[in-house]
């Protein structure tokens, strides 16, 4: 099980890999779910990562990033997606809102064409709806790269909300559907034991990461570590 960590800043995105994060995530944590990081800040923190892999050899290092909470129009979409990829992000985040809304297919089909590694997050309203199986598998044959669940409301946590039997049956409908699957929303460390049972690809952090479990304050470096110890210590 991996570990994806939400960074705003070079500051941010340099504490995590110092720490072994490999899933590093751009996103504007200041306000919504989703939010998109202004393209200067998201190119200063990738040439701070391609810096890091050339220094150290790392491979494993993937950097994703979030494309808004609602997709605006389609030239919108298509050029806030395009942006990110020119500058060196590799997989796209969609919103339930953007990849469930007919409005975008074509576009978010054309990409897919492309090769380009679409994640499509879930409301955790969806994983306990009656067709979640079958969505998930419309993902995987429309070519989706991967699934997560999170929430848009951070003053809850994802296990304050979702029961632990609903998101065993959405890891394991992923994993059939052979889509790479994640769990975030208001993570803090006493989850991870609980959520590593499910065996999700990863799990997604950030506010349990910050001061007062407020994600728009800066990462926490003592908490970033001892999340990477203790994901090693269980899997």
């Amino acid at each position: 099980m991996q570990v994806l960590v939400s960074v705003s800043c070079v500051a941010e995105a340099q504490l995590v890999l110092s720490a072994g994060v490999p899933l590093i995530d751009l996103k504007d944590t200041s306000h919504g779910a989703l939010a998109a990081l202004e393209i200067d800040r998201s190119t200063a923190i990738i040439e701070a990562i391609l810096q890091h892999r050339q220094q150290t050899a790392a491979t494993d290092i993937v950097i994703s990033a979030t494309v808004g909470d609602h997709g605006g129009t389609v030239d919108d979409l298509r050029q806030m997606i395009t942006s990110r990829l020119q500058i060196g992000v590799e997989v796209i985040k969609l919103p339930e809102a953007i990849w469930a809304e007919s409005l975008y297919q074509p576009t978010i089909v054309a990409l897919l064409a492309q090769g380009l590694k679409l994640i499509a997050v879930m409301h955790p309203d969806s994983l306990m709806a009656a067709n979640m199986q079958q969505r998930l598998h419309a993902l995987a044959q429309q070519g989706y790269w991967g699934v997560m669940v999170d929430t848009t409301q951070k003053s809850r946590a994802l296990l304050d909300i979702v029961p632990i039997a609903a998101l065993a049956d959405f890891v394991r409908a992923a994993k059939s559907a052979r889509l790479f699957v994640g769990i975030a929303g208001g993570l803090l460390l006493a989850h991870i034991e609980p959520l590593s049972t499910l065996a999700p690809d990863y799990l997604g952090f950030r506010s349990g990461l910050c001061e007062g479990a407020q994600r728009a304050q800066g990462l926490l470096a003592e908490r970033v570590h001892a999340l990477i110890a203790r994901v090693s210590e269980i899997c």
